[in-house]
């Protein structure tokens, strides 16, 4: 099932359920997409309508991020018709939801199940790609972090077949997909950052040996052990995206995305 916020369409799905998702993508071998949208997609598809769209070509959204669980959970939540009840109700409910996230999680949990980041699902899906023998391609980061993180994960995972890693730049396209298609690869791992990596992937696995793309943002930089993730207690309580503020200050602009968000869904409910 698939839930609509703010004009983006994401999946209402568990990781077990993703997980069972590989199969049927290959066994079908069509040319799929995965994309994890979090707040910040969310709110740079609102301005941007490319992004926007490719976002909504995909084959499957995955919500990596609790602001997306919330954000769901709070635009399906019933209001009064009379405008003035209507508004305190709704910024009551605003107050009690954002509370939630962190002292009673389970509350947005519906629609949306499960937050699946894109640094988490990379480790079932290698695990699947070694099973069924598929090998996967690593494109983008900043040099030698691919095949840093290449490194980590065929470390990690028995029997996989990293084929290729690039940190080409996505304008030498030609480059990049003659590697590509030389590794003969089947997965394609592109960590560009968004949109870049969405619109690359939308644009040009068609061109590729993969069958599948997925947009996996810093995913890299955190298997390269260049970047830490935020401790898993922080992580199931929605800080994650606090944590990676303090330890990286420059991220302030696109950290505002959270709130920015969650303002949004506010406005959106008292109109």
């Amino acid at each position: 099932m698939k839930i609509e916020l703010l004009g983006i369409k994401i999946d209402a799905i568990k990781k077990s359920e993703l997980e069972e998702k590989l199969t049927s993508i290959f066994s079908a071998k069509k040319k799929s997409l995965i994309f994890t949208p979090n707040a910040e997609f969310v709110m740079k598809a609102q301005k941007d309508e490319e992004f926007r769209k490719v976002l909504n070509s995909s084959t499957i959204n995955i919500a990596d991020g609790v602001g997306i669980l919330w954000a769901t959970k709070y635009d399906s939540l019933k209001m009064p018709n009379i405008p003035v009840i209507k508004q305190l109700i709704a910024l009551l409910l605003w107050i009690i939801s954002l509370f939630s996230i962190i002292f009673y999680p389970n509350f947005i949990r519906k629609p949306i199940p499960q937050r699946i980041s894109g640094s988490d699902f990379v480790w079932p899906l290698a695990k699947f790609a070694a099973e069924n023998k598929y090998k996967i391609f690593l494109l983008g980061g900043a040099s030698t972090i691919a095949e840093r993180a290449a490194l980590k994960l065929q470390t990690d995972v028995y029997g996989l077949n990293i084929a290729g890693v690039s940190s080409l730049d996505p304008k030498d396209r030609d480059q990049i997909l003659a590697q590509i298609n030389k590794s003969k690869s089947d997965i394609l791992l592109v960590a560009y950052g968004a949109p870049k990596q969405e619109i690359w992937l939308k644009n040009n696995l068609k061109e590729t040996t993969c069958t599948l793309g997925i947009g996996v943002g810093g995913t890299f930089d955190f298997l390269a052990g260049t970047k830490k993730r935020a401790p898993s207690v922080l992580r199931s309580i929605g800080l994650e995206w606090f944590y990676r503020l303090l330890i990286e200050p420059s991220r302030f602009k696109r950290q505002l995305a959270v709130p920015s968000l969650a303002l949004k869904m506010l406005i959106k409910k008292c109109s």
